[in-house]
C-alpha cells in the first residue's frame, strides 16, 4: 500500500522571473530606454512560449519598435492554427508587410480581413494608408469614409481626410471634415488651426479670425499667436494684430514672420523708424529674403534715404533679376534721385516680363513728361489707362 506524501506547509512559490509578468516588464523596461535588441529578445520570448490564444499585444509592441520581421514570423505561423482569429491575424501580418514596403501583399492581407470584419475601422484605415502608398487617394477616401460609419465618433479619422482633401486643394471638403473634427473634440487646438487655415484658404476672414482665437485658446504657442495676428490685420483689426505680434515676438524674438508682418503694420501706419527697427532684426536670420530686402528699401526710400534704398533694391535684383515689384520700386527709387535713363531702362525690363503692368507704363510717362518728351508720354498715359 502506498504511503501518503508528506504535506509541507510551506509551498514553494514559483519564480517571478520565470513569470510571463517578468519577461512583460523587462521588456517594457528596455523599450523605454531605448535598449531596441534587449526589448526584442524578450518579446520574441514571450511569443515562442505555449499559449493557447494569440499574443496580439506583444505583436503590436514588436511592430512598434519596428521588429516587423520577428512579428511578421509569428503571424505566419499562427495562420493555420487560429482561424477564429484570422482577422486579426490578417491585419497585424499587414501591418507587417506595409511596414516592410510589400504594399500589394498589405493590401490583399487587409482586405481578406474587412470581409471578415467590414465593420473594423482600424482595418479600413489600415486600408486607406495601403491606397495612399499606392498613390490612389480616391480609394483611400472610401476607405476612410468606411471607417467613419464603423466609428463615427474617430476625430484622427476625420482630420486625416481632411488632410488629404486640402492636400489636393478640395478646400470645402476639407474645411468640413476639420468642423466636424472641431465638433467631436472641441478642445483641440490643431483642429481649430487647420479649420482656420481653410477660412483663410476660402477669404472667409472673420471665420477665420474665430477658428484661430479657438485654437490659440487651447493650444497658445507663439506660432499660433502670429497665425492669429495676420488673420486680424488681414481682417483690419489692426490693434488686435500689432497685441498678438508683440507676443509672439516677446516668446520668440527672432520669429521671422511676425517681424517681417509688424514691420509691414508700422510701415502702413507711418510708423517707419519702428518698421525698419524690425526689418534690420530680421535681415540678420536672412539676409538673402529678396522680399525682406525690397521692404527694408520701401522703408528706407519713405524716409527720404534713397541712395540706401537703391543698394539695398538692386541687392534683391541680383537674388531675383526679373521681380515686377522690385523693378517697379527701384525705378521709382531712381526717378526720385533723377536718374531718368537707369528708372527708363528698367522700366523696359519690367515691361518686357509684364506688357500690361498698368503701374510701369504710367511711371514710364512720367519719367518721359519729365525730361520734355511729351508725345512719348502721352502713349505711355493711354496705354496706362486702357490696363487700368
Amino acid at each position: 500500500m502506498a504511503l501518503p506524501m508528506a504535506s509541507n506547509s510551506k509551498q514553494r512559490r514559483p519564480s517571478l522571473q520565470s513569470s510571463y509578468l517578468w519577461g512583460s516588464l523587462q521588456a517594457r523596461w528596455h523599450q523605454r530606454w531605448g535598449e531596441t535588441d534587449e526589448a526584442i529578445r524578450y518579446w520574441v520570448d514571450l511569443l515562442n512560449r505555449d499559449s493557447a490564444k494569440p499574443r496580439f499585444k506583444e505583436v503590436g509592441y514588436l511592430i512598434e519598435i519596428q521588429a516587423l520581421q520577428e512579428a511578421r514570423e509569428y503571424l505566419e505561423r499562427l495562420e493555420s492554427d487560429h482561424q477564429e482569429d484570422s482577422a486579426e491575424i490578417g491585419y497585424f501580418l499587414a501591418k507587417c508587410y506595409l511596414g516592410q514596403a510589400l504594399i500589394p501583399q498589405a493590401k490583399d492581407k487587409i482586405e481578406q480581413a474587412i470581409k471578415l470584419k467590414p465593420q473594423t475601422a482600424k482595418y479600413w484605415d489600415l486600408l486607406a494608408d495601403c491606397q495612399l502608398e499606392l498613390g490612389d487617394w480616391c480609394e483611400a477616401i472610401k476607405a476612410l469614409d468606411n471607417s467613419m460609419r464603423a466609428a463615427p465618433q474617430n476625430a484622427e479619422t476625420v482630420y486625416r481626410l481632411g488632410i488629404i482633401h486640402a492636400h489636393h486643394e478640395e478646400i470645402h471638403e476639407a474645411l468640413r471634415c476639420f468642423q466636424g473634427c472641431c465638433q467631436l473634440r472641441p478642445r483641440e487646438s490643431l483642429y481649430w488651426e487647420m479649420k482656420a487655415e481653410m477660412h483663410l484658404l476660402l477669404e472667409q476672414l472673420p471665420d477665420a479670425c474665430h477658428s484661430y482665437e479657438k485654437a490659440f485658446r487651447y493650444g497658445g504657442t507663439p506660432d499660433l499667436a502670429a497665425r492669429l495676428a495676420y488673420c486680424y490685420v488681414q481682417n483690419g483689426k489692426i490693434k488686435k494684430g500689432i497685441q498678438f505680434y508683440k507676443y509672439t515676438l516677446k516668446y520668440e524674438p527672432d520669429h521671422y514672420e511676425s517681424l517681417s508682418n509688424l514691420a509691414a503694420v508700422y510701415q502702413n501706419e507711418g510708423r517707419s523708424q519702428e518698421a525698419l527697427t524690425l526689418l534690420e532684426k530680421a535681415k540678420t536670420i536672412y539676409p538673402k529674403d529678396p522680399v525682406l530686402l525690397n521692404n527694408l528699401a520701401f522703408t528706407l526710400v519713405h524716409q527720404g534715404r534713397t541712395r540706401k534704398a537703391a543698394e539695398y533694391y538692386r541687392e534683391a535684383l541680383e537674388l531675383t533679376p526679373d521681380h515686377p515689384l522690385i523693378l517697379y520700386n527701384l525705378s521709382v527709387c531712381l526717378t526720385r534721385k533723377g536718374n531718368w535713363q537707369e528708372g527708363i531702362d528698367l522700366i523696359n525690363q519690367l515691361l518686357k516680363i509684364d506688357p500690361d503692368h498698368s503701374a510701369g507704363w504710367a511711371l514710364l510717362g512720367n519719367i518721359y513728361d519729365q525730361i520734355d518728351q511729351a508725345d512719348v508720354a502721352i502713349d505711355c498715359y493711354n496705354k496706362a489707362l486702357k490696363l487700368a
